[in-house]
């Protein structure tokens, strides 16, 4: 079932990529970004990295935690993202697919085929211009489609956003906003 805005977030704990618990019902005075992607050698997830590494100090200056959610292995994710993007937020590796269960992340064939546009061959450009693993290892479902939480200090979702598309994340610059 779909989250929708207004309602309470699911809580959860879990550990990110280096082992360090992560509970969402302790992290106080701060809004929260949960992020869901694809997999580690995404290309189209890498370009949305790099997006927000772009974005980083108004993560800082607006008080946003960002957590991202894939389905990769923590060895993947510390390959392919935290160390080639310098990714210093959180990464939770969730191969058994909790997370995305609890917040009703699912895979789509339609939204994945959908995502053949325009777009889609921008971004593949952009992917290949950076160096990313066009055709990269895939650890998880190739048809996730992704989706974008912004849960307020209240533990209230604020924005629920559920890609309609492979490269759908909601605009950084409205979460920013």
């Amino acid at each position: 079932m779909k989250l929708v805005s207004g309602q309470k977030a699911p809580l959860f704990v879990t550990k990110d990529i280096f082992g360090n618990i992560i509970d969402l019902s302790q992290i106080e005075n701060q809004k929260i970004i949960l992020s869901f992607f694809r997999y580690a050698e995404c290309p189209m997830c890498n370009v949305q990295i790099a997006k927000i590494m772009q974005q980083k100090e108004n993560f800082a200056k607006h008080n946003l935690k960002l957590i991202t959610v894939f389905e990769s292995s923590e060895e993947s994710l510390k390959a392919s993202i935290y160390d080639r993007h310098s990714f210093d937020f959180v990464i939770i590796a969730d191969r058994n697919r909790e997370l995305y269960t609890l917040y009703g992340v699912h895979p789509s064939w339609f939204k994945t085929i959908r995502t053949f546009s325009l777009k889609a061959i921008q971004n593949l450009k952009l992917a290949f211009k950076n160096e990313f693993k066009i055709m990269g290892r895939v650890e998880g479902t190739i048809n996730q489609i992704p989706a974008d939480f912004l849960i307020g200090k209240d533990k209230q979702i604020e924005i629920a956003h559920y890609g309609n598309s492979v490269i759908d994340h909601y605009p950084l610059e409205k979460l920013l906003n």
